[in-house]
């Protein structure tokens, strides 16, 4: 049998945040931004594909690109 669980002594919003160091944000940012560049690359007018194909290269560079400055600040 397993016990019940019990409830966290303060409210689950008052607990800390942990905080990623130096290294690990730039890691981040810089994967969200290698991968983004690379979408938008994609995306280029004499890529292969469609229409429709390299706007959503687009659209996931340009998120990828903002995910990377949300990952840096965050």
């Amino acid at each position: 049998m397993h016990q019940p669980l019990e409830p966290p002594d303060r409210p689950l919003q008052t607990l800390p945040r942990n905080k990623d160091c130096l290294g690990c944000r730039i890691v981040g940012s810089s994967t969200f931004a290698a991968v983004g560049t690379y979408a938008l690359w994609q995306s280029r007018a004499r890529a292969p594909g469609t229409l429709t194909q390299k706007s959503i290269m687009g659209g996931l560079g340009i998120a990828l690109l903002a995910g990377s400055v949300i990952r840096w600040y965050r």
